[in-house]
C-alpha cells in the first residue's frame, strides 16, 4: 500500500512540473496602436522567443496603460512592454522590473514627446519649426496665453510618457496649468487616434512622438503640413521590457538571454528599432522623477 501511495505520489509530482513547464508566458502589450495590428505585429518574434526559450508565449493587448499594470500585480501577466512611464507606474504598483529596452539602427535607445496642432493652429501661434525643450515649451505658454484658452488639447493616455507625462511635466515647469489654459482637456487612448483627431480637425493640440508621428506621416495616414509639429521633448529613455517581479529566475535569465538575441528580421517594439539591449532600473530614475512632479500636479 505505501509503495502504491508513494508511486501515486510520484506521478503527480511529476504532472506539476510537466504542467508548470507547459503554461504559457502572458506577454502583455499597452494599447499604443491598434491592439489587433500589435498582436500581428509582435507574433513572429513571440514565436521565435517560444523556441529559444522553450515555453509558450500568449500575447495579451489591454484596453489600456494601466489594465496592463493591474493585470502584473494580479499575476495574469508575466512579462510586458512599458511606456517609461507607464513601467514607474508598474515597478511602484506590481514589482516590475525592466531588463530590456529597444535600440535602433544607430544604437540609440530613446525618443522624445511632441505636441501636434492642426495647420490653423500652428499659423495663429507663428510656430514655423518645433520649439524644444523647457525654453520652447515656455514659448507655448506665451503664445497660447496670448489665444486666452481658446484651444482644444488632448492627450493619449494618463499613464503614457509621450502622450501624457512628458508634455504634462514640462508645461508645469514652464506654469502652464493645462485645465486653465486650454479650452478643454480630453484623453483619446492611443497615439494614431490623437493624430487623427488633429487631421479632423477634433482638438487643435494633441501629445504624440517622433516614433507614431513619423509611422503615421508614411503610411498616408497624415500630412505633416496638416498635423504640424510645434514642440518637443528633450530625449526621454526608451520603452522597456519588464518581468513581474516574481517570476521565477530561471524563467527570467532565460528572457534575458534570449531577447538580446533576436533576429533582426522579426524584431519588434515601440518605434524601427533593429533589436534589444538589456538595462536596468536605474536608467528610469528621470522618469520617476516625472512622476513625482505628475503625482502632485494631478
Amino acid at each position: 500500500m505505501k509503495k502504491m501511495l508513494a508511486k501515486i505520489s510520484l506521478v503527480a509530482a511529476m504532472a506539476v512540473t510537466v504542467s508548470n513547464a507547459s503554461e504559457c508566458l502572458k506577454f502583455g502589450l499597452i494599447p499604443a496602436e491598434d491592439p489587433k495590428a500589435m498582436i500581428e505585429q509582435y507574433t513572429p518574434m513571440a514565436k521565435w522567443l517560444e523556441k529559444e526559450i522553450g515555453q509558450c508565449i500568449e500575447l495579451k493587448v489591454s484596453t489600456d496603460y494601466t489594465g496592463v499594470i493591474e493585470a502584473m500585480k494580479a499575476k495574469k501577466i508575466d512579462i510586458a512592454w512599458f511606456g517609461p512611464f507607464s513601467y514607474a507606474m508598474a515597478a511602484q504598483r506590481a514589482g516590475a522590473e525592466a531588463f530590456a529596452v529597444g535600440m535602433d539602427a544607430k544604437g540609440s535607445t530613446t525618443y522624445t514627446s511632441y505636441l501636434v496642432a492642426t495647420d490653423t493652429v500652428a499659423n495663429d501661434l507663428n510656430i514655423k519649426e518645433p520649439l524644444k525643450g523647457h525654453e520652447g515649451m515656455k514659448q507655448i505658454k506665451e503664445k497660447i496665453s496670448a489665444q486666452k484658452s481658446k484651444y482644444l488639447m488632448a492627450f493619449t493616455d494618463v499613464a503614457s510618457t509621450s502622450g501624457y507625462a512628458a508634455p504634462r511635466y514640462y508645461m508645469h515647469k514652464a506654469g502652464i496649468d493645462p485645465n486653465k489654459a486650454f479650452k478643454k482637456v480630453a484623453y483619446v487612448g492611443t497615439h494614431d487616434a490623437a493624430e487623427l483627431v488633429i487631421k479632423n480637425k477634433i482638438m487643435d493640440i494633441v501629445a504624440d512622438n517622433d516614433i507614431a508621428y513619423p509611422k503615421m506621416v508614411e503610411s498616408g495616414k497624415i500630412n505633416p503640413k496638416e498635423n504640424v509639429i510645434i514642440w518637443e521633448s528633450d530625449p526621454l529613455p526608451g520603452s522597456p521590457l519588464a518581468f513581474r517581479g516574481s517570476l521565477d529566475s530561471k524563467t527570467k535569465e532565460k528572457i534575458k538571454a534570449a531577447i538580446v538575441k533576436v533576429p533582426k528580421d522579426i524584431v519588434t517594439g515601440y518605434g524601427k528599432i533593429t533589436g534589444y539591449q538589456t538595462v536596468d532600473d536605474k536608467e528610469f530614475d528621470i522618469i520617476k522623477d516625472m512622476k513625482k512632479v505628475i503625482d502632485e500636479v494631478k
